[in-house]
């Protein structure tokens, strides 16, 4: 035990040097049975936008992949393992929420993510407590490489950006009332299991969760010849709403092409109310050897989402992106430019445009 602590004290402190180390380091520690990681990232990003009257550029935390520590601890008892895991969201000026009246870029939130225990067994994953609903994360199964960059919750990088009218005035919405990507149910306190894989590659999960919220899911990863293939969908109760959402993605070995898509549909138990929905589709390509630091991935991708905030509306965004991986660094650098559509019966507002650069950096 006094080896293990020394050993967590030296880790801590050299992972603390910054820039004056030549790649990141993260605490990770085993002893017998014992396992013990700490870590976490930095994604910082320069938001520019042109919302039809204006220019702005924010320093921003990239909502996609925000800022965030995380630790987890667990004991190996032969064929069980019980642990816990921490992680702490820290973002300043999240790109999901400043906008052209609010550029306060001292803003700071900090969220629990997760705060819970689990207990792996042959029969299945238990986990209780804060922490990932079953469903969290399905329509946004992706293996592009450039998911920090663009993936089907586009609104994420600038979701707070208020959309400008036909007569150049501000309007009541901004963009995030019209380009949600409904993924399933978000970290909350629930009890959540998972099954032991099985028919080459499928997992089946379930939780049950605080303010009635519930889910089912089935989840897949896999080959297929010379593509490898994730994808999932899933069943979600939240209140009074019931949603069905996924999403699948390819990528082709050989060749680095990549395809992806994603789609949810809500029913809504309001009446008046049409059922919101959306799809999603992503191309990419990725190649290892382009430049000598790490893959080079690029990606377009195109978001059609109807019927979201009021009956009748219309919201189309498609973007371009590169992420450039510099594996000594454990950094990816992107930079890319997307543009958001939107209109609804009462209103066509003019469309905003962003470019956004920056770096995720992984300790």
């Amino acid at each position: 035990m006094r080896n293990i602590l020394l050993t967590c004290l030296i880790g801590l402190a050299t992972s603390t040097l910054g820039p004056t180390l030549a790649y990141a380091q993260v605490v990770n520690i085993e002893d017998g049975g014992f396992k013990f990681t700490f870590g976490g990232q930095i994604n910082r990003g320069v938001l520019f936008t042109d919302d039809g009257v204006e220019s702005n550029e924010f320093w921003v935390d990239n909502d996609n992949s925000s800022t965030r520590l995380r630790s987890s601890i667990s004991y190996d008892f032969g064929n069980y393992v019980i642990g816990g895991n921490v992680e702490y969201e820290f973002e300043f000026s999240s790109s999901n929420v400043i906008s052209q009246l609010n550029s306060d870029v001292g803003s700071s939130v900090s969220n629990e993510r997760k705060f819970e225990v689990f207990t792996q067994t042959p029969y299945g994953t238990f986990t209780y407590g804060q922490g990932d609903a079953a469903s969290n994360g399905i329509a946004e199964i992706d293996t592009s490489g450039t998911f920090i960059g663009n993936h089907s919750a586009v609104g994420l990088i600038a979701g707070g950006q208020i959309l400008r009218t036909a007569t150049d005035d501000f309007s009541s919405n901004d963009i995030g009332d019209f380009f949600s990507n409904f993924d399933g149910i978000t970290r909350i306190e629930r009890f959540r299991y998972d099954t032991p894989t099985f028919g080459g590659g499928f997992v089946a999960s379930a939780s049950i969760g605080e303010d009635d919220q519930n889910d089912i899911v089935l989840r897949y990863t896999g080959k297929m010849g010379d593509f490898r293939i994730r994808g999932g969908i899933t069943f979600a109760e939240l209140d009074d709403t019931d949603r069905i959402a996924g999403s699948v993605s390819a990528f082709h070995e050989p060749t680095g092409l990549n395809v992806t898509f994603a789609s949810a549909q809500d029913d809504l138990d309001v009446e008046g109310r049409d059922d919101p929905g959306y799809y999603y589709l992503k191309l990419g390509y990725q190649q290892k050897e382009l430049l000598p630091w790490g893959s080079t991935s690029f990606a377009f991708d195109y978001y059609d989402g109807s019927d979201q905030n009021v009956n009748g509306s219309d919201s189309e965004s498609f973007s371009l992106f590169v992420v450039q991986k510099v594996d000594k660094w454990n950094t990816e650098f992107y930079a890319g430019y997307r543009t958001y559509e939107v209109s609804t019966p009462a209103e066509d507002f003019q469309d905003t445009d962003v470019v956004f650069i920056g770096s995720r950096f992984t300790f």
